[in-house]
């Protein structure tokens, strides 16, 4: 049941938007005089910023912090947004030939996303890791030939925490202020009783107080200061919000046992803490792949972390209905089925949340990649589904996309701009043709890797824009160097493929096709393409129906796509990225929505794909091409090599609504994600919509205002979305189980 706190907030909360030109933004060229360093000038923008940013306290919060607020209304809904204009152009300098692979729409860059070192704030609090600072700072003054750089990193690191500390700490005479205005309101008129309203609020606003005087300077020791620990700490770096139950659960524990505090309690405070993280993206948010927040999961012991406060949070998710934050759930062996079920019952909430992923799969994964197991247990979730060494690693910034379906037309000789067109005639075998396929991987991996140092390069350079993460990512700190100089725990860059199954169906379809059948030639299907299928309606439908496809559990189909992985991986992990560590794969399509970005502008393909028409989603089965039903689709998807796809890899499944409405549904849907993940699986998330009220929402969108679904790695009001992303989701195969 909800509070009436809680309620109010909440209804506040769908009710507003952060005020414009409500936030302080550092200038981008900081003031100060000739002869600071660039990186010192910044941190002093930085600090700056802090010491004029608004500090405001709700009515009723217990959780402080954010922008100033301003009210829309009870209409308030999704804003809608246009689809994404692709553009060629790039503010990084790099060579023409690598800028072709832009324009001709075979490379894509992206964003990037982080999860901070919420355990090392938690354990120190900024007061520790100011100390950490001071001690490297010695350490590097007693050396011989000073690293000058370093010294000035160390010291704007400090400079952008005592910043940051003095805006925490005037939330507590924000709080004082209000308890004085509190009691001059009640001068004169009735004396605040024990009980009263006004008497709770007065003591609620002392506490918020104390608290702010000392959180995040010190660490934590009550549930309430965890709370407020955390939020402050995603302000900080306000991407995603960590593995939350775990850094909550001790203080929860203690204080239970205590009786410090009560479950209701503790709940209404998450309530409160969830509200927050609402906020900052709100009502209006639209489509936003931030506030990834990680439930559940392995210990960094190896233990199941699943504990009371995930329940608490999973009871939240359910009660509040909000789209954001974000929430992964993470599944493992010695995840207890009650808990699992608990996650797929809140799935009823209808938000998009929560989507699974499997440890047992991630951690191997990262392991092979030469992160530590303990660290590797400890792996959070952030933007759409990208999986971070949590607070130790550049590794959720996407380095970009590739556009896995040009690579069979580059084969074909229909990408003349970007290979060589091979001679037709001396292709006389599947193998002969699959060599032309590698050759073309290896090309576009090398430009990947080209443009990847010219990016890392340039920013590099600009590594004073990474000053509030390097402040709270382990090892910047000891390195003396920044998050984009490579001064993490661990560097990677990840570049996510897509389209593979458009990749594999294709060269499926030629290898039955053209090699078996003899259905057609080689060089007659090129001309097919090029015409975009014109007058091929035979052919097409053909191909369609009768070379084997991925998603059906076809042996032949999914060997191929292991195969695409394999080589595409393999040709990538000969070059060293300009940070160090390694290059990764993953697939997701990201909140850039690049499945509908890249199939705009992409040929026609073998697998009988139209000039134009959307690429396949992360690892699913291209649109409506999974015709043997959930069990066939989701044991194709068991089989790829996810030891080798440690991150940003995501699994739409549509499925009948009505299973959620009985216990019985909730157990099968539970079964199916146990399944999955114990044959291998790694990542599984669901829409449960049938087409005919998808259709009518894309009709009448203002009656459906609420309605989340799956996109790619992220959760998005259904409305919000341009009407071809629409359509892709509308064509999506939907199960039953």
């Amino acid at each position: 049941m909800m509070k009436s706190r809680v309620e109010t907030l909440r209804d506040w909360a769908m009710q507003t938007r952060p005020l414009k030109n409500g936030s302080v933004q550092p200038p981008i060229a900081a003031r100060g005089s000739s002869g600071v360093s660039p990186i010192t000038l910044r941190a002093q923008a930085i600090a700056e910023m802090y010491q004029r940013r608004p500090v405001v306290i709700q009515d009723g919060e217990l959780i402080v912090g954010g922008n100033p607020r301003e009210y829309i209304g009870d209409g308030a809904s999704p804003k809608i947004f246009g689809r994404q204009n692709w553009s060629s152009g790039t503010v990084w300098e790099q060579p023409e030939q690598i800028e072709t692979f832009f324009s001709e729409g075979m490379l894509s860059w992206a964003g990037n996303h982080k999860t901070l070192d919420y355990d090392t704030v938690f354990d120190m609090g900024l007061a520790g890791i100011r100390s950490q600072i001071s001690t490297r700072i010695k350490e590097i003054k007693s050396l011989a030939g000073q690293d000058i750089r370093g010294l000035q990193f160390l010291e704007a690191l400090d400079m952008v925490a005592v910043g940051f500390l003095e805006f925490t700490k005037r939330h507590a005479e924000e709080a004082k202020s209000l308890v004085e205005n509190l009691e001059l309101a009640q001068t004169g008129t009735r004396e605040i009783g024990r009980g009263s309203q006004a008497a709770r609020r007065r003591w609620e606003l002392l506490e918020i107080a104390r608290i702010c005087r000392k959180i995040p300077a010190q660490p934590p020791e009550s549930f309430w200061e965890a709370c407020q620990c955390a939020w402050f700490a995603f302000l900080l770096v306000p991407d995603a919000p960590g593995r939350l139950d775990q850094y909550l659960y001790p203080f929860y524990k203690r204080g239970i046992a205590s009786d410090e505090i009560s479950r209701d309690f503790a709940k209404e405070l998450l309530s409160c803490l969830w509200i927050k993280y609402f906020e900052y993206v709100g009502v209006e948010g639209g489509v936003s792949a931030h506030n990834h927040l990680t439930l559940a999961g392995l210990t960094p012991e190896g233990e199941n972390g699943v504990n009371e406060v995930t329940h608490l949070c999973l009871e939240v998710i359910e009660e509040l209905k909000l789209n954001r934050p974000q929430v992964g759930f993470r599944w493992n062996s010695k995840t207890p089925r009650s808990a699992l079920e608990h996650a797929v019952q809140i799935l009823r909430a209808q938000t998009g949340n929560p989507d699974f992923c499997n440890d047992d799969v991630i951690v191997p994964a990262l392991e092979r990649i030469g992160v530590s197991t303990v660290d590797a247990r400890n792996f959070s979730l952030s933007g759409c589904h990208e999986v971070i060494v949590t607070g130790m690693s550049q590794m959720g910034s996407v380095e970009g996309f590739v556009n896995m379906s040009k690579i069979v037309r580059m084969a074909l000789g229909l990408e003349p701009g970007l290979y060589p067109p091979p001679d037709m005639s001396s292709i006389d075998s599947f193998e002969a043709f699959w060599t032309h396929v590698e050759g073309a991987m290896k090309v576009v991996s090398q430009a990947a890797h080209k443009a990847s140092v010219c990016r890392d390069r340039q920013s590099a350079k600009a590594f004073d824009k990474d000053l509030e993460v390097s402040l709270v990512t382990r090892d910047c700190i000891k390195n003396g160097s920044g998050y984009a100089e490579g001064g993490a725990r661990y560097n990677f860059c990840n570049w996510n493929v897509i389209g593979i199954a458009n990749l594999a169906d294709s060269v499926s379809a030629i290898k039955s096709m053209v090699f078996e059948k003899h259905a057609i030639s080689l060089a007659d299907l090129r001309d097919v393409l090029d015409s975009n299928w014109r007058d091929q309606r035979q052919l097409r439908t053909r191909i369609m129906n009768q070379s084997p496809r991925y998603g059906n559990d076809n042996s032949v189909a999914d060997s191929l796509v292991i195969r695409i992985i394999d080589s595409f991986r393999t040709s990538l992990e000969e070059y060293s990225p300009y940070r160090g560590g390694k290059y990764i794969l993953g697939t997701t399509a990201g909140g850039e929505n690049m499945h509908m970005e890249f199939g705009r502008i992409t040929g026609a393909t073998p697998d009988g794909r139209l000039d134009g028409d959307p690429l396949a989603d992360s690892v699913g089965p291209a649109q409506g091409r999974d015709t043997n039903g959930i069990t066939a689709m989701l044991n194709s998807a068991a089989k790829l090599p996810h030891i080798t796809l440690p991150t940003a890899t995501t699994l739409n499944a549509r499925l009948d609504g009505k299973l959620l409405k009985g216990a019985e549904g909730v157990a099968k849907i539970a079964s199916l994600i146990d399944g999955h993940f114990t044959a291998g699986g790694q990542q599984l998330q669901f829409n449960f919509y049938d087409r005919e009220l998808l259709v009518d929402a894309k009709k009448h969108p203002e009656s459906y205002s609420g309605l989340m679904v799956r996109v790619a790695g992220y959760s998005a009001p259904f409305v919000s979305l341009w009407g071809d992303l629409q359509d892709e989701i509308i064509t999506r195969t939907e199960h039953s189980i």
